[in-house]
């Protein structure tokens, strides 16, 4: 048995109420309106037991180390919010050497934090298949962007990723490099724009953001969505609608925790559906245009986007929304996270100077006619010190701290069991910056460590997960990420605003800065 939360309570309601008056049945109609008003009393009896009984003599987990609660009702989200990754990294310090903790929920919720190396590789790796992504995170994200690969579970997603994996060989992604300089050639007229009077103050999250969107749509499904020279246009607002659901936190908390929240006639929800229509509409006019192509083999090897490697070179027998899915999961994963893994670089180059200096002389030294000189992935793949700085960065400030997943079945790890129905917090910001695989200086920005000091184990870099559910999109990321670093350091110089400037993270689906990331941006000559 678990505790029962206030959403579950309406979750439950909502079903049963949709459920008799779809079937209009006066017997059931009868028994739900008995039942209405006696509903606060049963609401009060399962707070009082989720809050104070559940959690201390009947929780599986009662017995383990818990991090201290510090609200009643609210748990440990009191302290942390969404800065729920630091968890973890309080439990290591203050109680060290388990395998699994403990922490409280809203209303006496419980869910469970790994902590030692061993137990993350155990539920990323050896038992990665029994575990799942939580159905709150589902019944959230899944109905808008689909069942592509990111959402997909067990033995779909084992078909799904055997089928997609070769549209992410090297070779294809080495092909993206010109089509990124592109977009970044594009960009540079916003720099430089905003920098002809001298030094000038730019935020850098939404430039870059709108610099990645459009580089990933090129990539992903071969169309201009126009971020960078036309902000404003319906493709992108849908899109930017789609991805950002938690830009409203009350509804899309309503729509994980409550089953059929979404067709409710609430404005939040009819946007959401207009601009799942809009996008769709536009993917599905490319997509029978490929289908088109494929069909009368006109599909040519210069159509080098992912999706239609996948439509001419696989031998699944792809269906249109299957397609959908998949752009809507590339798109997504690719986006969000690049911007977060870029504006993340840039300011920690922007607290060392010195760093950001010899990355831009070694930038130089090799491309010396400037962006123009950067025109494969092999010559910007070649910068050793590119390579030790995005790596160091992606280290210390990955833009998934953290991962859920769901117990899909009782499982024993580490001499500790997991019922099924678990949450299971993994935390990949630990695991980066643990002292135990990179010694006392873990938690520092030195990007010389890749050079002179390798990890001691694989996971101490798990920025891009780890196990069979591990990113796909990894080689991609990386090769747009150096173009993007190495074009825009080499051109400009990026400096905090102040000695005293801080950041505060923003994290609902990926971590970046809340405020937007402002630098002063400084165009240097020679280059």
């Amino acid at each position: 048995m678990v505790a029962i939360s206030t959403q579950l309570l309406i979750a439950a309601g909502l079903d049963i109420g949709l459920h008799y008056f779809c079937k209009g049945t006066w017997s059931s109609l009868s028994l739900l309106l008995w039942f209405l008003p006696i509903a606060p009393i049963v609401v009060i009896l399962c707070i009082v037991y989720g809050v104070l009984i559940y959690p201390k003599y009947v929780s599986p987990y009662k017995d383990m180390i818990a991090l201290p609660n510090k609200h009643w009702l609210w748990g440990t989200y009191a302290e942390y919010g969404e800065h729920n990754y630091e968890q973890a990294e309080y439990m290591e310090k203050h109680y060290p050497g388990h395998a699994f903790t403990r922490f409280h929920g809203p209303l006496g919720s419980d869910y469970i934090m790994a902590q030692s190396l061993e137990a993350h590789v155990q539920v990323l790796q050896t038992h990665a298949y029994k575990f799942v992504k939580p159905t709150f995170i589902n019944r959230g994200m899944k109905a808008i962007i689909g069942n592509g690969l990111f959402f997909a579970e067990l033995e779909d997603h084992k078909v799904q990723r055997r089928i997609i994996t070769p549209a992410f060989t090297h070779s294809h992604v080495k092909s993206f490099v010109p089509a990124f300089m592109d977009k970044i050639k594009l960009v540079y007229n916003i720099f430089d724009d905003y920098t002809k009077d001298g030094p000038s103050v730019i935020e850098q999250v939404p430039v870059f953001v709108r610099l990645t969107l459009d580089a990933i749509g090129e990539a992903t499904f071969g169309v201009n969505m126009h971020a960078i020279d036309d902000e404003n246009n319906e493709l992108l607002a849908a899109y930017h609608r789609l991805s950002t659901p938690a830009d409203d936190p009350f509804f899309f908390l309503c729509n994980g925790f409550i089953p059929g929240f979404r067709y409710l006639p609430f404005a939040s929800n009819r946007k959401m559906q207009q601009a799942k229509k809009v996008f769709r509409e536009s993917c599905r006019a490319v997509l029978m245009q490929k289908i088109g192509k494929v069909s009368e083999k006109k599909l040519e090897g210069k159509d080098r986007d992912i999706v239609s490697i996948l439509l001419r070179d696989s031998e699944h027998n792809w269906t249109v929304d299957e397609i959908e899915n998949q752009i809507m999961t590339f798109l997504l994963a690719g986006h969000e996270t690049t911007t977060g893994a870029l504006t993340w670089t840039l300011w920690a180059l922007a607290q060392h100077p010195d760093v950001q200096e010899k990355l831009r002389q070694e930038v130089r030294a090799a491309f010396p006619g400037g962006v123009d000189d950067i025109s494969s992935a092999d010559a910007i793949e070649s910068l050793k010190y590119l390579n030790n700085v995005l790596r160091e960065g992606l280290r210390i400030n990955p833009p998934l701290p953290i991962a859920v997943r769901e117990a899909a079945e009782d499982v024993t790890i580490e001499n500790t069991f997991i019922k099924k129905g678990t949450v299971v917090q993994l935390s990949i910001a630990l695991l980066n910056k643990s002292p135990s695989l990179w010694g006392p200086d873990a938690e520092e920005f030195k990007p010389e460590r890749w050079d002179t000091r390798p990890m001691e184990h694989a996971y101490g870099y798990s920025t891009f997960f780890q196990g069979p559910r591990a990113c796909i999109g990894r080689r991609l990321a990386e090769v747009e990420l150096k173009c993007i670093l190495a074009a825009f350091v080499g051109k400009y110089k990026f400096e905090m605003i102040s000695p005293d400037q801080t950041v505060i993270t923003d994290f609902v689906v990926t971590a970046k800065p809340m405020d937007g990331l402002p630098l002063k941006v400084t165009r240097l000559e020679g280059w």
